[in-house]
């Protein structure tokens, strides 16, 4: 593929050479209803619309994404949200299923299924839909700060811990989402050893979307309070014996590991023209970047009645092409681990996420840059940063790893 790519609106010339991601990631919010009315949810002005998505309308979606895809060695992850998605028919699901076979099967693209539920409710049935439709499970869960109510203002976390031991007990694989807010910050140790005691691979999830105006004002964190928080589930996480797989955590390491490495390794850099890695599918077939849904001057079309080749030919999407592009210029030009971290922090970030320095206001990388560089330091305290080379030392890995 021809890296040099142009600009469909300043018709300029850039090079964004890189291999097209072998993945995609489309968010399909299913339906907005919900039985949770979590104070700081995005979707929050929309949970009580029952509104829905039918089966003609995702066969449409199929087709369409089949229609792009085929030929182009890119496997799709559905992630199924909401919204509560388990709210919606158990037959839905099914029908979803026999068209991805008939649609997507029949062509040889690859998919898989994942849902993010609230696990408020759980039948018998849903945990048979859990182990049976679906590759991978996500459940929301906060622990602490009561900002997870169900319609009535009552908590909901007493009971959903007890469906998260439910689906232990029924064998049922899942990781978990909590929110990092103020409310759950001052506890990220306690809820770092929660999962590691259950063995439950988590992510901690900023605030980083907001519903309606001042909806964050008391939940939001600033990235200065973002990094104190993940740097002590980082200090958490290195010293522990445990295998859970902890987000961002993970990707940061990982980002680090390749820019200490080998001199050759091969250089990434995200651009949504090139490969998009995230879409958001909204209830009436809307199709956002992940960094803007749900901004209208954004929408790259209706995915129920569009092909999506030509929503990226559209006016919205180049507008949303130029602006991801220079928030990478703006923000990643000059950092040392841009090659290793592709600069996608940058690419999609939300309004939310978007943080100007006060002083020069220039884009500012407020808590990948910092996190990146806290565990380069770590790495390097820990005795696995060669001093001469400033690499990572293979042999003190392997070392390390047989201690």
């Amino acid at each position: 593929m021809d890296s040099e790519v142009v600009d469909p609106v300043t018709s300029r010339r850039e090079d964004y050479s890189n291999e097209v991601p072998p993945y995609l990631q489309l968010v399909v919010k299913v339906s907005k209803f919900c039985n949770l009315r979590c104070r700081y949810c995005y979707e929050y002005p929309s949970l009580g619309n029952r509104d829905a998505m039918t089966v003609p309308q995702v066969r449409r979606m199929f087709a369409h994404i089949a229609e792009w895809l085929r030929g182009r060695h890119r496997s799709v992850e559905f992630v199924w949200h909401g919204g509560e998605p388990l709210l919606m028919p158990h037959s839905f699901f099914s029908e979803v299923r026999k068209a991805q076979q008939e649609i997507l099967g029949s062509v040889g693209i690859r998919y898989s299924n994942s849902v993010q539920t609230n696990l408020f409710r759980l039948t018998d049935e849903d945990i048979c839909l859990l182990r049976e439709a679906f590759d991978e499970v996500g459940v929301s869960v906060d622990l602490v700060g009561g900002n997870r109510i169900n319609t009535a203002g009552r908590s909901a976390q007493p009971r959903i811990l007890t469906n998260i031991q439910r689906l232990i007990d029924a064998g049922v694989h899942f990781g978990c989402i909590t929110v990092l807010s103020r409310a759950t910050a001052p506890h990220v140790a306690a809820i770092y050893r929660f999962f590691e005691d259950l063995d439950l691979s988590f992510r901690l999830l900023p605030i980083y979307r907001t519903g309606f105006p001042g909806q964050q004002a008391t939940h939001e964190l600033a990235p200065e309070e973002i990094i104190k928080a993940l740097r002590v589930v980082t200090d958490l996480w290195l010293r522990s014996d445990s295998f859970i797989r902890v987000e961002p955590i993970h990707s940061y390491v990982a980002n680090v590991v390749h820019a200490l490495s080998t001199p050759h390794s091969r250089p990434r850099f995200y651009d949504k023209k090139l490969g998009e890695v995230i879409l958001i599918i909204d209830t009436d077939g809307s199709v956002y970047s992940n960094g803007d849904a749900y901004d209208p001057t954004l929408r790259h079309g209706d995915i129920f009645t569009e092909p999506i080749e030509q929503m990226r030919k559209s006016l919205p999407f180049a507008k949303a092409l130029r602006q991801s592009r220079q928030r990478v210029r703006d923000t990643c030009t000059g950092c040392k681990f841009h090659g290793s971290c592709s600069g996608f922090f940058a690419a999609e970030a939300t309004p939310e996420q978007r943080w100007r320095n006060p002083e020069t206001d220039l884009s500012l990388c407020g808590v990948a840059l910092p996190m990146q560089t806290y565990v380069e330091e770590r790495l390097t305290s820990l005795g696995l940063v060669d001093s001469a080379s400033h690499r990572l030392d293979p042999n003190l890995l392997e070392e390390r790893a047989l201690r």
